[in-house]
């Protein structure tokens, strides 16, 4: 976090400073005690260039602590500085700070004790100017002008003998380093958290001494702001960034694997694993030595990684390159299970990893699991579950959107390496009104504050970038947004179904028991309801009331059910058919006037039910051969038609009160379904692809064979001839990758149809645009059945077993 609150502190100073400024090391020695923010530059301007295009700035200069700043500082306004300068920032008392300014000699600030309110300190005079919010104080002296909204300050520099004072040895060599440049911000790095609570106002916490000093250059640039600098610390003392003294920094490579909603995640790098070690424990003043298991896995990466997920912990190592894993898995386990084509086991010994803290936390791993060249360790087995998702869903960090610009921006190796999210910065702040203002900011927009550090002797270059995520160019994705572990197996489903309350989708699913469960779009549980039998068909969505709040109406092979979203039945339903259903219900909504009629078939029968079910008296229906394909309803011009096949190979076309609306005189063995196209009703009659014309009855072959290894379906505007891998959309061929391919399924989303079908062979998911194109981060992984909808979000929902898996695309 201290490289996201750097970047918050720059904007206490946008206030209107444009004048040159020329740096001398002289004026070192009249900088505050106990400074703990110092700003040097030869232009000032050079900090509002950097600021003025920043988005995130912007969102944040409401913060209290920036306010009082602001308001403290606003004297500066005052001077049209022409000579070196420097501007600092002490604590003073409990909670205030003092703003200090030092510069050259100001003729036009000359005290005339007659006319201006003047105090005198040790034969000292100085002014005192109210003009401000909040007052200031001056004076001309030894050489150098003193502007400080604290008399202590002003009078404690007045009797300091500056010829012997030295204000800090260590700042004074970082200066020695980087004075010179346009623009330097020095921040005091021996406390962890001092910055992150002296803006936020919160209580200083103790903590292990970090190292010496920042030095900070901000820096321009598109989509990102980044900050650039080096960072001092003792090489030979019990200092936190000794332990990575001189390491020789490594490739990033775990962004790779880390899955893009980690909370929070740090990054070491090492070539010398016994050298990490041994800097480790000389931090920590122990002579400790390593489980056998973590040697062997650190002698066997140049990576690690404490991964913080929202609901889970992980280790993560990039492994060196090998041909085998480097430890015998079957003797080292106790069990072993797979999860989506993986392995995850269950050590027999847990990795123990005292010994390594702070970089690791202490703690005894017992499950293990490898992706690519990726070691994940976890305490539960669902950690490395989320990293699987991750993997097969292409949604780890590198794989963002913003992942290119950040990284042209930092640099490829390191050897600490900081990912925190925004939500962790946001749990962080305690002040109500600052809270108010940080929550604000949106995750969509800044998405991770990322510090890095390259150590090398005493010192380390340091890097801190915020990704601004550019809409324009953001591609799009798909992510997991939850998961439900049926206890027992499913059989029906999964179906989307929408949900007014929250404006997304729903998740249903029949167990074998024939239980009915209903999940958010997370996989939380809303209900679950008993039923008589297996749901037969679809589920289908209905507005009954007319109010919006949509219903839930289907059939099992025994009752016709009709529930409100919560679960419960509505109005006589569920109605029980005597000698069973034998098509799924159709359910028909003539006039788009939400006047349902549900249609149950039972062997030869067709009987109409309302939504408060009672029989539709108006419609009947004069039984003949078994129905053998579920009723549909179509609409040509400003006629209805309910089309049907029978055993006896004919097709019926009826009218809303179930009288024969058209005659159709051939004979037709349907396969498959039925679909209707440009004002066409389209089907298999054996292998031959035919068109009946609802309104004349005549049908039409149209040349077209569809054999026994292919599939055939048609909707609006799309047809689509399956065979495996090779589809001909409207006639153009689109070939997917080798595989094992369930039949498509295709359904339409507002305007637009998508396609979507399985490769069982590999389990991976496939949906595509109504040309054959593959939508971006497709495939994703699923092994049965596949609904889609729209609502806030695109989401798609697939079976890993009994495991329902739910995507946001």
């Amino acid at each position: 976090m201290r490289g996201l609150i750097a970047v918050l502190f720059i904007s206490l100073f946008l206030i209107g400073c444009n004048d040159n400024v020329t740096v001398n090391q002289q004026i070192l020695n009249r900088i505050p005690t106990d400074s703990k923010i110092i700003i040097a530059t030869n232009d000032v301007k050079n900090l509002n260039d950097v600021l003025s295009s920043s988005a995130l700035m912007e969102e944040v200069k409401e913060l209290e602590r920036i306010q009082e700043l602001k308001t403290a500082s606003a004297f500066l306004l005052d001077y049209d500085l022409k000579g070196e300068s420097i501007i600092a920032i002490s604590p003073e008392g409990k909670d205030d700070i003092a703003i200090t300014l030092i510069t050259d000699i100001l003729e036009s600030k000359i005290i005339k004790a007659d006319s201006m309110s003047v105090h005198t300190y040790d034969q000292i005079t100085y002014a005192e100017d109210t003009t401000h919010e909040i007052p200031y104080y001056y004076l001309n002296h030894n050489g150098f002008h003193i502007a400080s909204t604290s008399r202590l300050v002003i009078e404690s520099l007045i009797r300091r003998n500056v010829e012997d004072y030295i204000f800090d040895s260590q700042f004074a060599s970082i200066y020695d380093r980087t004075s010179g440049s346009d623009l330097s911000i020095y921040i005091h790095g021996s406390q962890k958290d001092w910055l992150q609570h002296f803006l936020l106002k919160q209580n200083s916490r103790t903590s292990k001494v970090r190292g010496h000093w920042f030095q900070l250059e901000p820096r321009k640039t598109d989509h990102v702001f980044n900050i650039d600098g080096i960072f001092t610390y003792a090489d030979s003392s019990q200092q936190f960034h000794a332990i990575f003294n001189d390491l020789k920094a490594q490739q990033n490579r775990v962004p790779a694997i880390i899955p893009s909603n980690v909370d929070q995640a740090v990054i070491v790098t090492y070539k010398d694993a016994h050298k990490l070690h041994r800097q480790v424990n000389h931090y920590n003043g122990t002579t400790s030595k390593l489980n056998k298991t973590l040697q062997l896995i650190l002698d066997n990466s140049t990576e690690l990684a404490q991964v913080a997920l929202p609901k889970t912990d992980a280790l993560v190592f990039s492994l060196k390159p090998f041909e085998a894993l480097f430890m015998d898995m079957d003797s080292a386990t106790s069990a072993k299970f797979d999860y989506r084509n993986f392995t995850i086991y269950e050590l027999r010994e847990p990795v123990k990893t005292q010994g390594m803290q702070p970089l690791l936390p202490v703690n005894n791993y017992k499950f293990l699991t490898v992706i690519e060249d990726y070691l994940i360790l976890s305490t539960t087995a669902t950690a490395p579950e989320e990293f699987i998702v991750s993997y097969q869903n292409k949604s780890a960090l590198s794989q963002q959107a913003w992942w290119e610009d950040l990284s042209n921006n930092i640099s490829d190796s390191s050897t600490l390496m900081y990912f925190t999210s925004l939500n962790i910065i946001q749990e962080s702040v305690t002040d109500k009104g600052d809270s108010k203002i940080i929550n604000k900011i949106s995750s969509k927009d800044f998405p991770f504050m990322v510090s890095q550090y390259v150590h090398e002797k005493g010192y380390a270059h340091y890097h801190t970038s915020i990704p601004q995520i550019d809409a324009s160019i953001q591609n799009t994705g798909i992510v997991q947004t939850g998961s439900y572990k049926s206890p027992r197996k499913i059989i029906a489903g999964p179906f989307l179904f929408p949900n007014h309350l929250t404006g997304k989708h729903d998740v249903a699913f029949q167990d074998e028991d024939f239980k009915l469960h209903l999940l958010t779009d997370t996989g939380k549980k809303h209900w679950s309801k008993q039923l008589d039998a297996i749901i037969i068909g679809q589920i289908n969505a209905v507005d009954g009331y007319k109010n919006g709040r949509k219903q839930l109406a289907f059939s099992t092979s025994k009752s016709v059910y009709y529930l409100d979203r919560n679960g419960k039945d509505v109005n006589k339903y569920p109605i029980q058919i005597k000698g069973g259903i034998t098509q799924p219900l159709s359910v028909f909504d003539y006039d788009n006037s939400r006047n349902y009629r549900f249609l149950v078939t039972h062997g030869k029968t067709l009987t109409m039910y309302d939504i408060n079910g009672k029989v539709v008296k108006g419609f009947k229906y004069k039984k003949q051969d078994e129905i053998i394909s579920q009723p549909q309803h179509y609409r040509v011009g400003s006629r209805d038609y309910i089309a049907f096949a029978k055993a006896d190979n004919t097709i019926s076309l009826l009218n809303r009160t179930g009288k024969v609306r058209t005659k159709v005189k051939e004979k037709v063995s349907l396969t498959g379904a039925m679909s209707f196209q440009k004002n066409l009703i389209k089907m298999l009659d054996g292998n031959q692809l035919i068109y009946l014309n609802p309104v004349t009855g005549k049908i039409t072959n149209s040349g077209k064979t569809v054999s026994a290894t292919e599939y055939y379906i048609a909707l609006d505007g799309i047809e689509i001839i399956q065979n495996n891998n090779k589809l001909l959309i409207n006639g153009k061929s689109i070939e997917l990758p080798y595989g094992t391919y369930n039949n498509i399924k295709v359904d339409k989303l507002l305007r637009e149809e998508y396609i979507h079908l399985i490769d069982s062979g590999e389990n991976q998911v496939y949906l595509l645009d109504k040309k054959g194109a593959i939508l971006n981060s497709f495939p994703v992984y699923g092994k049965e059945n596949t609904a889609i909808a729209r609502s806030k979000s695109n989401l798609l929902t697939t079976l890993d077993g009994d495991d329902i898996i739910i995507y946001k695309w």
